[in-house]
């Protein structure tokens, strides 16, 4: 028949086909393309019949619903070929070729299951009897004989012919989408460091802390190197955010200091903090180079980065190395269970070397098969005590954060640290832990501060040595979750006995569930036969641990079958439940579970089946076992859903018994000891709420406690000395703890509740010495210790001597009553947790307090202040209390020695002084007065709650402040240095007599005047100088380069700081004069340089100064550069401020690393600033800094923010 024919043949019923296949492809291809996944035909054909298109549309159709399939599944095809190195069939499993089989038989129409395990999306590695179908069904359409279902060199060969013909389904490649278009602007963060000296081989180094504000996508970073350095000074350089490293480790270009991360994709969105984080190299000797880092370039995926350039501080490296940390694989560690919960998966030891090390941050990379989302739950263990949680991130690292300061490993010590995880994933994938950077094990020195550098053992350092972990399991795996053994409660509710956890790869419904229980009597060890009714355990039945839903039970104990051979150690016979509560198991989903149980041993009186101290286990039956099932794999046991086929015995993992750990019953108990805290105290008489001793009260779990009496005994000494007594000591016969306290109250010490405050008997008074406290309900939870602590009120009683000495304690058992959940009477199982007459934690009572007088560490150095200036900061005295709290009620200011000119200079400067202060509310309060003329002192009286008030044990800071006069109190054309601009004084406490100071003691009552003050600085702050005008100078930002053509070396800006209408003045008839130091290595040159300064408001030359031939031609030497030849004058308003900047004609800066730097110092021999301080030409003044002579000499260090130190300029 000829092909026109054979196209007129077509019946009726293909027609129908036709136009039905038309229709779904239609609405198929509709719906994929509304998903986003394009239409992906098997490729051309040479045969263009109309009965062979028909076939090729049905099986694309074919395809498309295994591709909507893998769509609603979340999946997809493969997206490249698979690669077959050997034959596939019936059995074979752990192959990731098996799971791209499958994935193409399901995208080519020929899915190897429609649910479950094998279906689109949930692809396995195990060649089963489903997956043989589904290849035997591709063969027979592909015309591969045998169509048997073994893939082997014929099948293979086929579907490399179908890959070079275009006919492997693929998915579409999905462009990623493009950032969010927007503005980012950058900025050094507020915990940008400051310049610092690092060791030549510190690790994780923060050299640049930077902030991003906006919105955007930041795609990339540069930096530059500056200063004085080199680069072969860094081991690597990476990009933080927080803890955690976002980029593997760059080095800087040995050619021009350069790096640049890129491809970042760091959304931000408002502010983002990223991190500089360095390691530097150690092993060259580099001491004294000096490293700076530049942001040059910030590129986003679109919009617009502003803000850079961006210099970090300089850091200037020493001449001495860290010490070291080894990082070491040890121990080994067996493969989990899928679904297993605080499985251990890694273990590694720290070493630290040469210095004691503070484990900050440990970053270890996941290198196996399993995916990140299926580790959760993190932590590092060392001797059993968790000591760091950690997360997983999306591309496979663990971190672990251990906070400031960290975890301690003494110097030559080390630490084993255990890394436990709970798991989820599938059979046979990978878990592989190592550290992919050395850095990423962070750990500070105690000697130097800084990062310790890392060596990683070669075992751990890589995935192919490392502790390699395979994921035990089958189609169900059961994993053990716990409890750790321990004691439970001989009268319990919904104790929780066994935890445990099922993993199915298939859908699987659970039928019938055997559970028994193993008795050890006495808990000696020795397991024996249970022959008769379980009575006391009811209640029993399992729980989803994630939903709370019952699944199976309750059943009481009674329920259960005795005398059953179940496992139990020393083949003993136990007794067991089978239950049939049917439930499901979803395929590649893990449901966690806990048996649980009501416990009472008084259920059973006849028998006496449990009893304290007894041990009692739980088992759930193996699957496999002959008493849980008939066959190897029932289907009245375990079966796959919807079908009648059982699960076989050989998938289940394991499917022998599983015993948990034993538990003892305890009968209720309540055990007494000493409390850390409160520790020996010393105390003034007559104060409140003294914290004597605490006491803890610890109940069992085998119930909750409700503590009802307590009887607490006191005893005294008059020395300290043991023994104590309950009345009487040494000489003073009639000493008593009643004549020490005045009242004695109980509160909770976790919580601070009280408990009670009125005894019902108090016998501290007599030989008894006794206080006792009835109908109590302090309530103590089982398993749990709570803290008593216990209060006094001290008298107000003369002590028999300077000091005595009391404490508390509990004499006897019976000397504490509780009430257990079943309203039975516990006594303390201990006694004289405080020992007794020799007391650990004692209180010693003294007649009264001590202050000491001290300089406070915010009291301001030598400084500058100005003519009307308010509140100026001249000293910061701290008075600090020992033993009992005092108020200050008179307290003296003097000016220095109190004489002279000094006096005189100060009363013609100071307006008013001022004291700033806290009163025992804690809130500031201040006081005004004035310095006599004559004395030169200003005397401050207190009372109530203006007083200032040193805390016991404590103390309190008094700021001396002062308000400075607008014009000094002497006018004319020659003011002196003493009275007028310039002069010099201090304000400082005065101790020159006794009753200038007074204060009083809260409790005892005691007065202290200057001669019971404990003066260790001898009250002397430091000289102020005050000037009619100053000046502040600030460094402005300038981008260094090289030194080569004419550039801008320095820019900076003067602030004048002085009296209204004042002004600072630069001109030719003053000899105004700013000096400035340079610091270059150029070679010498024939020609000299020009600097010249501008101001940078007019851009208008101020002035201009030549550095002479050959004054920059010696390395390290300091030449300088002096401007005091104005072309304009400089006139600042006092207020206001002027910025400059210095430009420079460079020549001779030939050799490569040839420097220049620009620097005003705070101190020389020779002026380094003259300026005029005018008001008006007839009080105009001129102010020498730095110069040797007076009135200027030494003024220079004045000026805390100088040295003000330019870039450095580095050749190339």
């Amino acid at each position: 028949m000829s092909l026109g024919r054979r196209k007129m043949s077509i019946s009726k019923q293909t027609k129908s086909r036709f136009r039905k296949s038309v229709s779904i492809i239609t609405s198929a291809a509709t719906i994929v393309v509304l998903s986003g996944v394009a239409l992906v035909p098997f490729g051309a054909s040479a045969d263009h019949s109309t009965a062979h298109t028909i076939e090729q549309l049905l099986a694309q159709i074919a395809a498309l619903q295994v591709q909507l399939q893998a769509l609603q599944a979340g999946t997809s095809a493969p997206s490249t070929a698979c690669s077959f190195t050997r034959s596939l069939f019936l059995g074979v499993s752990s192959g990731d070729d098996v799971k791209c089989l499958q994935t193409f038989l399901n995208a080519a129409g020929h899915a190897v299951a429609a649910s479950g395990a094998g279906s689109p999306g949930n692809e396995t590695t195990f060649f089963g009897s489903r997956t043989k179908a589904a290849v035997a069904s591709w063969q027979a359409a592909n015309g591969v004989s045998p169509a048997a279902g073994y893939f082997g060199p014929v099948s293979r060969a086929k579907y490399s012919s179908m890959v070079a013909g275009g006919q492997v389904p693929t998915t579409p490649t999905v462009s990623p989408s493009p950032g969010v278009p927007g503005n980012v602007v950058v900025s050094l963060a507020p915990d940008n460091p400051a310049a610092k000296t690092v060791t030549l081989n510190a690790s994780s180094e923060t050299m640049m802390s930077l902030r991003f504000t906006g919105t955007g996508k930041v795609q990339e970073l540069a930096f530059k190197r500056q200063g004085p350095g080199d680069t072969n000074d860094f081991l690597g350089l990476a990009i933080f955010d927080g803890l955690r490293r976002l980029t593997s480790q760059r080095t800087p270009s040995s050619s021009d200091g350069t790096v640049t991360f890129i491809n970042l994709g760091i959304d931000v969105s408002g502010s983002k903090d990223l991190k500089l984080v360095v390691d530097l190299d150690g092993t060259n000797n580099n001491a004294g180079n000096v490293n700076s880092w530049q942001l040059t370039n910030v590129k986003l995926d679109s919009g617009t980065a502003s803000g850079f350039p961006l210099n970090s501080n300089n850091f200037t490296s020493a001449g001495a190395n860290s010490g070291t940390i080894n990082v070491d694989k040890t121990g080994s560690v067996g493969n989990p269970k899928v679904g297993q919960k605080g499985a251990q998966v890694s273990e590694f030891k720290i070493t630290a070397n040469t210095e004691a090390a503070w484990v900050r941050r440990v970053q270890i990379l996941q290198g196996g098969t399993v995916k990140n989302t299926d580790i959760t739950n993190l932590r590092l263990e060392v001797n059993s005590v968790k000591v760091a949680d950690g997360t997983m991130t999306s591309d496979g690292y663990a971190v672990f954060d251990f906070s400031t300061p960290g975890y301690k490993i003494d110097k030559g010590d080390n630490k084993i640290f255990k890394m436990y995880a709970d798991l989820a994933g599938k059979k046979d994938e990978t878990i592989k832990y190592y550290v992919d950077v050395a850095s990423d094990v962070f750990a500070v020195g105690d000697q130097f501060g800084l990062g310790m550098k890392p060596t990683i053992d070669t075992n751990f350092d890589d995935s192919s040595n490392t502790h390699s972990l395979t994921l035990q399991g089958g189609v169900l795996t059961i994993a053990f979750n716990g409890p750790n053994a321990t004691n439970i409660g001989t009268k319990v509710t919904d104790q929780v006995l066994f935890r445990f956890s099922m993993t199915a790869a298939n859908n699987i419904e659970v039928k019938k569930f055997r559970i028994g229980f193993c008795h050890d009597p006495g808990g000696d060890g020795s397991f024996t036969n249970i022959g008769s009714d379980f009575d006391d355990v009811t209640d029993i039945k399992v729980v989803d641990e994630d939903t709370g839903q019952v699944v199976m039970g309750p059943t009481d104990g009674t329920g259960f079958t005795e005398a059953a051979t179940d496992g139990c150690e020393d083949s003993v016979q136990g007794t067991y439940k089978q239950y049939t509560d049917t439930f499901d198991l979803k395929a590649g989903q893990t449901r966690n579970f806990k048996i649980t149980a009501d416990i009472d041993t008084g259920l059973n009186t006849t028998n006496n089946e449990l009893a304290a101290t007894d041990v009692i286990n739980v088992m759930i039956d193996g699957f496999g076992e002959s008493d849980n099932a008939t066959s190897s794999g029932d289907v009245s046991v375990l079966k796959y859903a919807g079908t009648n086929t059982a699960v076989d015995d050989s998938d289940i993992v394991p499917n022998t018994d599983i015993i948990g750990n034993n538990m003892t019953l305890q009968a209720s108990s309540l055990t007494l000891g000493l409390s850390s805290t409160p520790g020996d105290s010393t105390y003034v008489k007559g104060t409140k709420d003294v914290s004597v001793v605490a006491f803890n009260f610890s109940a069992s779990l085998a119930s909750a406690l409700k503590v009802t009496d307590i009887t607490l005994t006191g005893y005294v000494d008059d020395n300290g000395g043991a023994p104590f007594a309950k009345i009487g000591s040494n000489q003073h016969a009639s000493l008593t703890t009643a004549g020490l306290v005045s009242a004695v109250k109980l509160y909770d010490g976790d919580t601070g509740t009280l408990i009670d405050d009125t005894p019902n008997t108090n016998n501290l008074n007599n030989s008894t010495g006794t206080i006792i406290f009835n109908n109590l309900a302090w309530n103590i939870p089982a398993g749990t210790t709570k803290k008593l602590l216990v209060k006094t009120d001290l008298s107000t009683n003369p002590t028999s001597s300077t000091n005595d000495y009391f404490a508390f304690d509990v004499d006897a058992t019976t000397d504490v009553t509780a009430l257990d959940a079943s309203s039975q009477t516990v006594n303390a199982g201990t006694a004289d947790p405080n020992a007794s007459t020799n007391p650990t934690n004692v209180v010693t009572v003294s007649s009264g307090g001590s202050i000491n007088l001290a300089l406070a560490p915010s009291n301001p150095n030598k400084k500058a202040v100005y003519w009307g200036q308010n509140d100026a900061l001249f000293t910061v005295y701290r008075y600090r209390a020992t033993d009992e709290a005092f108020f200050i009620e008179r307290l003296n200011i003097v000016t220095a020695s109190g004489g002279g000119e000094v006096v005189a200079s100060a009363t013609a400067n100071i307006d008013s002084v001022k004291l700033e202060y806290t009163n025992k509310a804690g809130s500031t309060i201040t006081a005004l007065g004035a310095l006599d003329a004559g004395t030169g002192s200003v005397s401050f009286g207190f009372v109530g709650d203006q007083r200032p008030y040193i805390p016991k044990d404590s103390s309190v800071d008094i700021k001396v402040l002062a308000n400075i006069k607008s014009k000094a109190g002497r006018t004319g054309t020659a003011l002196s240095a003493t009275l007028g601009s310039e002069a010099l004084y201090s304000l400082d406490v005065s101790n020159g007599q006794d009753d200038e100071f007074r204060a009083v003691g809260e409790g005892s009552g005691s007065v202290k005047t200057n001669a019971d003050i404990t003066d260790s600085q001898k009250s002397k702050g430091n000289d102020h100088y005050t000037f009619r005008t100053y000046p502040e100078f600030i460094q402005d930002t300038l981008i260094a380069s090289e030194p080569i053509g004419t550039k801008d070396v320095l820019k900076f800006t003067i602030k004048a700081h002085g009296a209204a209408g004042s002004k600072l003045l630069f001109d030719d008839n003053a000899s105004a004069t700013i000096r400035f130091e340079v610091l270059a290595s150029g070679a010498q040159s024939a020609t000299d340089m020009t600097a010249k300064l501008y101001d940078l408001s007019t851009n208008d030359q101020v002035a201009s100064q030549t550095l002479s031939n050959g004054q920059t031609s010696t390395s390290g030497k300091r030449a300088s550069l002096t401007f005091d030849s104005w072309d304009k004058n400089v006139e600042i308003d006092a207020g206001s401020q002027k910025s400059f900047r210095v430009e420079l004609g460079f020549t001779g800066f030939t050799d490569k690393s040839d420097i220049f730097q620009l620097v005003l110092n705070d101190g020389d021999a020779n002026t380094i600033v003259r300026y005029v301080d005018g008001a008006n030409s007839a009080e105009n003044n001129t102010v020498d800094l730095g110069s040797t002579t007076a009135p200027g000499k030494n003024l220079g260090s004045v000026f805390r923010l100088l040295p003000m130190q330019g870039p450095n300029f580095v050749k190339q």
